[in-house]
C-alpha cells in the first residue's frame, strides 16, 4: 500500500513538473508567433554629425526580423542597428523591418545637422576666436584712448575707465611712456654736455 502511495506522489511530481515545462514551452511559443505590429527607430547622437540608431518593436524576442535603413533615399543598409556619418543639412532615415510571417512595418526620423551644436568643434573654435578678437579690439581701442585721453569727453573716459577696472592696460602704457620719456631726457643730456664739451674747448 505504502509502494503505491510513493508511486503515485512521484507520478503526480512528474506530471507537475511536466505540466509546467509544457506550459513554459506554449507560452515562449505564443509569444514568438506574435506577429510584427510596431517598429520605433531610437538614435542617439555620437558625434556632431554621427548617429546611432536602433530599432524597437511589440515583440518581446525580436528574433527572425529582417531590417533595411535608408538613408535619404539614396544609401541602403541591412543590419539591426546603424551608425552613419551625415553632411550637414536635413536627412531623412526610413527603416523597414520583416518578421518571418511577411509582415512589414516601417518607421521615419528626420535628422538635422546644425552647425551650431555644442559637439560640433568648429563652433567652439569660432567661439574663441571672437573671444580673442573682442580682447585684443578692447586692448587696441584703451591705448589709443590713453594716449589720446585730453582730447576724449568726460563720459568716454568714465566709460573706458569702467572698463579697465583694475588698470592693467593704463599701468602698461604708462611704463611705457616713461620709458620713452627717459629716453628723450636722456637724448636731450647728452646733446647738453656735447653742447657744454664744445663750448668749453
Amino acid at each position: 500500500m505504502a509502494r503505491k502511495i510513493k508511486i503515485a506522489v512521484v507520478a503526480v511530481l512528474i506530471l507537475f513538473f511536466l505540466g509546467g515545462a509544457f506550459i513554459q514551452a506554449r507560452a515562449a511559443e505564443s509569444l514568438m508567433a506574435q506577429p510584427l505590429r510596431e517598429v520605433y527607430v531610437k538614435y542617439q547622437r555620437v558625434g556632431w554629425q554621427m548617429y546611432e540608431f536602433v530599432v524597437q518593436t511589440n515583440l518581446a524576442q525580436p528574433f527572425d526580423l529582417q531590417y533595411e535603413w535608408r538613408i535619404d533615399n539614396k544609401e541602403t543598409f541591412n543590419a539591426e542597428t546603424l551608425r552613419y556619418f551625415f553632411e550637414r543639412g536635413e536627412h531623412v532615415v526610413k527603416v523597414k523591418v520583416e518578421d518571418k510571417y511577411g509582415n512589414v512595418v516601417y518607421d521615419t526620423v528626420r535628422i538635422n545637422i546644425n552647425f551650431w551644436s555644442l559637439k560640433n568643434n568648429w563652433f567652439w573654435w569660432l567661439l574663441y576666436l571672437v573671444v580673442v578678437l573682442i580682447i585684443i579690439y578692447y586692448w587696441i581701442v584703451k591705448i589709443i584712448y590713453l594716449l589720446n585721453r585730453r582730447k576724449i569727453s568726460k563720459e568716454v573716459r568714465f566709460f573706458m575707465d569702467v572698463l579697465d577696472e583694475h588698470g592693467w592696460v593704463e599701468k602698461l602704457v604708462a611704463e611705457h611712456l616713461m620709458k620713452v620719456k627717459s629716453k628723450k631726457l636722456k637724448i636731450k643730456s647728452n646733446k647738453q654736455t656735447a653742447g657744454q664739451r664744445k663750448i668749453s674747448r
